[in-house]
């Protein structure tokens, strides 16, 4: 029975581990999360086992607890992983021990076993990457490498002079430029350690905590359930930074009590999967791929979640008006008094589960790292977990802290070899610039035509990835056109990491709506074009930081305080004209719907000097009869 305690059955995507392997896995998973925890308190000791070791252990226990096909063990890892956990222990090990000779030694004349290596470790990242993501990202990581071979045979501004397979493998493995390149450095030194301490954070209670603090601050008004659960997970996706983490962990309270309510089940699924690919962009810790956008930018984190504060609770504050909205359209009301606990009550029993993200932030102010950041705020939750009995964190719950972080990370982990792949065929072939010239040619140089083709293509490369994934992508290849074209470098990259984000909800293939969907019993096509409706704005935001940069903080004071209150009214009439509905009186006809809407546009596209003016005449003509109704109520009353 305490074996039991200890060491849980470890539940996978069609594989669960028990007994000995139960134990294997954990062992391996709290050694992985221990390594790193302590190099983010005490610094690396050396670049070679921070980025080997990240990918070692990631495959490892990916192979563990993800099956090779339908027809895999399924409460065992079969021969086939064993011999993929030998083969990457043997070349990730082999590339940590004779890096430095390669660097001093061998570059640009590799040995036969760097290239031996090399072919062993191609295949061991595809096939980690493939397990948990499907065949895309593999698929997208082999055609970059074949462009390497195949250059002349592309076409146009495409083409190069090719390479031969030596130079490939060479470039692939053993230098820092590829799958050991900076995807993998940045995971491994910032997000990793970040993963643990939201491990630490939903160990110790904080998840509940939050849930709690949601209900008793929204939970009367009307469709209260659904103002739940989008607080709820702006809350949690500070600390999960994971779309549909946050979707699982916070939609299976919420998605019930909405239903309950009397929300149809795809817009309940809706609702909880917009809300949580909205936690990817709230400060402060914010998503994974915030900080490879850091490191791209070469930017410190602390400012660029900064720069997310307005459009983070902009976007959310649309996501409760139109949750408002469908409710007083269904007339939905509130949880009963009974089931909302006292704000009092929630703050007396968890307001120390503030501290640690103040620890972080206060940290990050100082100019210390992520990292470090990370490292102290998870020595908080385990030292503030004991001011209370309920919460307090014994040497079980910190080792299963441990093994979630770990176990956490092989989602998104999975996929940084293989990336770092695609990023090394890109610089190495010099596809970047040549491809940004494509799209700036392709889209005749006009900047709103580029933001709408790096939208669509966003979307398309996220239909088999990650956030992540998908904006490292594009990071490399289409971010430089908007640059190229004029736009703000840290802008350029949140257009296409906000791009990538909306990939979650996107049919055909939206991750985070088909996990909301799963839970609420609904169909996952309508809850995916529900949740688009629900969080239209995500697809808006990148047109304003192209052309309202206030909002990212880059400008006067008095400008930005201007674009946000605009911003605020634009999404306020974009969800009556989108819900048909007003907030004072309820129904509109359709001449005031379609008002509300010009004026949206209006407020929303400046892309003509002064047409937010009209945007507020029109935003007036299409209110003015529901202020005349109230006021004359009030007045006969």
């Amino acid at each position: 029975m305490t074996a039991e305690r200890w060491f849980p059955d470890i539940k996978g995507r069609g594989r669960t581990l028990s007994g000995v392997f139960a134990v294997g896995y954990a062992l391996t998973a709290a050694a992985f999360s221990l390594w790193y925890l302590y190099t983010s308190g005490f610094g690396l000791y050396s670049t070679e086992t921070n980025r080997g070791f990240y990918l070692l252990f990631t495959s490892i226990l990916v192979f563990l607890v993800f099956p090779a096909r339908r027809g895999a063990p399924a409460h065992r890892p079969s021969v086939i992983d064993a011999v993929l956990i030998a083969a990457a222990v043997a070349c990730i090990g082999y590339w940590m021990d004779q890096y430095v000779p390669y660097a001093m030694f061998r570059v640009s004349d590799p040995s036969q076993w760097d290239l031996a290596m090399g072919a062993v470790a191609i295949v061991v990242i595809l096939e980690t990457s493939r397990r948990v993501l499907g065949p895309a990202i593999p698929i997208i990581a082999i055609l970059f490498l074949a462009q390497l071979y195949f250059g002349p045979y592309l076409p146009g501004k495409l083409s190069h002079s090719g390479m031969p397979v030596e130079r490939i493998l060479e470039f692939s493995f053993s230098t820092q430029e590829a799958m050991f390149g900076v995807v993998t450095a940045t995971f491994a030194t910032f997000v990793f350690p970040f993963m643990i301490f939201g491990a630490f954070l939903e160990r110790s209670g904080a998840g509940t905590f939050f849930m709690e603090l949601a209900t008793a601050l929204t939970g009367r008004w009307r469709g209260g359930p659904a103002k739940i659960a989008t607080l709820s997970s702006a809350l949690f996706g500070s600390i999960s930074g994971s779309s549909v983490a946050n979707v699982v962990a916070s939609g299976a309270f919420t998605i019930p009590m909405m239903k309950r309510i009397g929300f149809k089940p795809h817009h309940a699924g809706a609702i909880e999967a917009i809300a949580s690919t909205g936690g990817q962009i709230m400060p402060p810790i914010m998503g994974a791929g915030v900080f490879i956008l850091a490191t791209l930018t070469q930017r410190d984190y602390l400012g660029i979640a900064m720069m997310n504060v307005i459009p983070a609770v902009l976007f959310f504050t649309f996501i409760l008006l139109m949750v408002d909205l469908e409710a007083m359209r269904t007339g939905l009301k509130g949880l009963p008094d009974d089931e909302i606990p006292l704000v009092r009550d929630v703050l007396r029993r968890g307001w120390f589960f503030f501290i640690p993200l103040i620890v972080v932030i206060t940290l990050l102010f100082m100019g210390y790292s992520a990292n470090y950041g990370a490292f102290w705020g998870t020595v908080a939750t385990l030292a503030l977990s004991w001011l209370r009995k309920e919460t307090r964190m014994g040497p079980r719950k910190v080792f299963h802290g441990l093994v979630a972080g770990a176990h956490n990370n092989t989602s998104a982990g999975a996929a940084i070899g293989s990336l770092g792949i695609i990023i090394g065929g890109v610089v190495l072939a010099g596809l970047g610039l040549k491809f940004s010239a494509v799209l700036v040619e392709f889209a005749g140089g006009q900047l709103f035509f580029t933001v709408v083709l790096v939208t669509i293509i966003s979307i398309v490369i996220g239909m088999g990835s990650s956030t992540t994934g998908s904006y490292i992508i594009l990071a490399v290849v289409a971010a430089p056109a908007l640059i190229h074209l004029g736009v703000d470098e840290v802008a350029a990259h949140l257009v296409v990491f906000y791009a990538a984000c909306l990939s979650n909800v996107t049919p055909p293939v939206c991750v985070s709506a088909f996990a909301g969907a799963a839970i609420a019993g609904a169909d996952p096509m309508k809850t995916g074009f529900a949740a688009l409706k629900f969080g239209a704005t995500l697809v808006l935001i990148p047109f304003s930081f192209v052309y309202v940069p206030e909002l990212l903080l880059i400008g006067e004071p008095g400008a930005i305080v201007y674009a946000a209150l605009r911003y605020l009214l634009g999404y306020a009439v974009l969800a009556m004209g989108i819900q048909k509905t007003e907030f004072l009186t309820g129904p509109i006809p359709q001449w005031r719907r379609g008002t509300f809407l010009i004026a949206a546009i209006c407020l929303l596209f400046p892309l003509l000097p002064g047409i937010e003016i009209a945007g507020f005449a029109l935003a007036a003509i299409a209110w003015a009869p529901s202020i005349r109704t109230v006021l004359a109520a009030r007045r006969a009353g």
